[in-house]
């Protein structure tokens, strides 16, 4: 029995799919080398936004903590 999680991926696995296969067909590049600077993009953007949030998370904790020591006032 499948569970609940299998229908997005699957329905994000054929979307994928479909938008290499156009990508090849109208550019004239082959669907591997589409596929490969695709998930070159798609590596660089998560480091990059992981890298964010991360830094996002230190400031809330930073501020949270000068908070709680009386040295900031809301």
């Amino acid at each position: 029995m499948r569970g609940v999680s299998a229908v997005p991926w699957s329905l994000f696995a054929s979307t994928t799919r479909h938008a290499v296969r156009w990508l090849s067909l109208h550019t004239g590049v082959p669907a591997l080398a589409v596929a490969a600077v695709l998930l070159l993009l798609a590596y660089h953007v998560l480091r990059k936004s992981a890298r964010f949030t991360l830094e996002l998370a230190l400031v809330g904790a930073l501020l949270l903590a000068a908070t709680r020591a009386g040295w900031l006032r809301w």
